[in-house]
């Protein structure tokens, strides 16, 4: 009780000393850690960022895979050119992607890399842990911001860089979490990209199966997306996959409608568990800046053309 007493009042302090948003963020994330004490590696996400002078801006992130978010800067450099007073540059760098793996190109004079951000989840011994009470959770999607990384100056939000580069090694040694080569090459992030700089958090459904939690669908910007993603699969995916009958598509029906009407973080339905979690999104950080895809990503797919090329000789695409 004395140890509750200190952080009670210590809690008080901090509403009436400081900014009283970033103190209640402060408070819910120092409960996530008694709640949720263990840090499990989900496996990283892509994306596009530029550097734009000591920061580097996020284009685009949420793909699975490095040879995606090459795609998407691609893409996005083709849009690039048609606002260009010159846009030859642009449409070169474009048409090398789509031969070549490139994880950082400089255009115009524009620094663009592809960037790997880690997604670190929290659990306990029984479930993932849910959205806090203090994550953005609006009805309707927010106007997109793209979020800007960068270095910290020091202690940062509720938790010291040196708080979470402990817990970011803590869960590269979870016991069976990457493989031997994924593990050596997080090592040598933890040396060549020393700084992990936490980013907004993202939001997912995990489904409950016969060895524990397993995720069910992409990163989701906030819980009710995730939510509504849920839905949409009771509503649409499951039934037809699982040739449902009628009174199971009437259950699946009636939970998407609870879910969303309800805004439920926990869900269950025709002897199936689901959850909403949150995901912890942490760029690693390095003196050139954030950390490029590693050698033991997944990465199966060629760039765009090669892959047509192959589809061709195997007789699977049309000229």
């Amino acid at each position: 009780m004395p140890h509750e007493d200190k952080a009670l009042e210590r809690g008080l302090r901090e509403l009436t000393s400081t900014d009283p948003v970033q103190a209640l963020i402060a408070q819910d994330a120092r409960r996530a850690r008694r709640e949720y004490p263990l840090t499990v590696l989900a496996g990283p996400m892509f994306g596009v960022a530029e550097e734009v002078g000591e920061d580097w801006r996020v284009i685009s992130l949420g793909e699975a895979t490095p040879q995606c978010s090459r795609d998407d800067l691609a893409g996005h450099l083709r849009m690039e050119a048609r606002t260009a007073a010159d846009p030859e540059p642009y449409l070169a760098a474009a048409h090398v992607l789509d031969w070549e793996r490139h994880d950082e190109l400089v255009v115009a004079g524009r620094r663009f890399r592809i960037i790997r951000v880690e997604q670190v989840l929290r659990m306990n011994l029984g479930e993932p842990e849910p959205p806090r009470p203090t994550d953005p959770d609006p009805r309707t999607p927010p106007p997109h911001r793209p979020e800007v990384l960068r270095l910290p100056a020091g202690a940062h939000g509720p938790e010291t860089e040196l708080e979470l580069a402990v817990r970011f090694a803590e869960a590269i040694e979870y016991p069976g979490a990457p493989r031997e080569q994924a593990r050596a090459d997080a090592r040598r992030a933890l040396d060549s990209h020393p700084v992990p700089v936490p980013m907004a958090p993202a939001f997912s459904v995990a489904e409950y199966l016969h060895d524990g939690w397993r995720s069910a669908t992409a990163a989701c910007p906030t819980p009710q997306r995730a939510r509504e993603c849920l839905a949409e699969y009771l509503q649409q995916v499951a039934p037809s996959v699982e040739r449902a009958d009628k009174a199971t598509r009437a259950a699946y029906r009636e939970a998407a409608w609870r879910l969303i009407t309800t805004r439920l973080d926990a869900l269950e339905v025709r002897g199936r568990r689901f959850r909403i979690v949150r995901l912890e999104k942490v760029a690693r950080f390095g003196e050139d800046g954030p950390e490029t895809p590693r050698p033991s990503d997944f990465d199966p797919d060629p760039p765009v053309e090669v892959l047509a090329l192959q589809l061709r000789a195997e007789g699977l695409l049309d000229d």
